[in-house]
């Protein structure tokens, strides 16, 4: 854009049209800060998508959480999925912000957690999922601070978003209980299965031979062979 080329925008068109924290999201999810940036309006409807869904999903809890969050310990598998989701995003927006300014990326975790949530509404009645609203409008509070103010208040929050401390990720929370392991019959992949995550090399051989996709495959054949590479497959050598 150059004012030679009357090819400019006008910021007072896109505040009245979007509003400030809009704008800013664009500018910021657009380009890095070192880069050039070029205007875009369906990015800009992109970014006020974004924020509307946003304030849909925290309103939406609002209006749907109980007076009394259960607690739930240990916590279940779909409430760990979660907290992992959380937690993630926390590490990788502080990693984004620290290192090396990359707004965008760092926005880009943000809507993944929004669609982490978004997908997991049937645990609203979960602190893990109160948590989860409060770290979206904590990380997104910087990019987006007029909006998240409102909702922070809405939350029953006195205090100004803005003087909260920054969040700090939670490492137990990013530990997989389980993973998926590939099942492969002389190196051509059959299907994975579930297992978890802190077997052994004999436990995994043991899980894979036992595993009805394995039995499948090698019904009626002899195996001379068993490869196991901890955390990713189990490769059966058959004739």
């Amino acid at each position: 854009m150059s004012k030679s080329k009357f090819n400019g925008v006008d910021p007072q068109e896109v505040l009245a049209k979007y509003g400030a924290d809009t704008a800013r999201m664009f500018i910021l999810f657009k380009a890095p800060p070192e880069k050039d940036l070029e205007w875009d309006d369906a990015d800009v409807e992109g970014q006020f998508r974004f924020l509307n869904r946003v304030w849909r999903l925290v309103t939406d809890y609002i209006g749907d959480r109980p007076e009394t969050l259960t607690s739930n310990d240990p916590l279940t598998k779909a409430e760990k999925d979660l907290r992992r989701a959380i937690h993630g995003a926390i590490k990788e927006v502080a990693e984004d912000l620290n290192d090396d300014y990359q707004f965008n990326t760092a926005i880009s975790e943000m809507m993944k957690l929004s669609n982490a949530l978004i997908a997991a509404t049937d645990l609203t009645p979960s602190p893990v999922y109160q948590e989860g609203i409060e770290t979206l409008l904590l990380l997104l509070a910087p990019f987006a601070p007029h909006l998240t103010e409102e909702l922070w208040h809405r939350l029953g929050r006195t205090d100004s978003i803005h003087q909260q401390s920054w969040l700090q990720a939670d490492p137990t929370a990013l530990v997989l209980d389980e993973i998926t392991l590939v099942i492969q019959v002389l190196g051509k992949t059959r299907g994975t299965i579930t297992v978890p995550a802190g077997a052994d090399k004999t436990q995994l051989e043991e899980l894979a031979r036992n595993s009805d996709l394995a039995q499948r495959y090698l019904a009626g054949k002899t195996i001379k062979k068993v490869i196991v590479v901890p955390g990713k497959l189990v490769n059966f050598v058959i004739t």
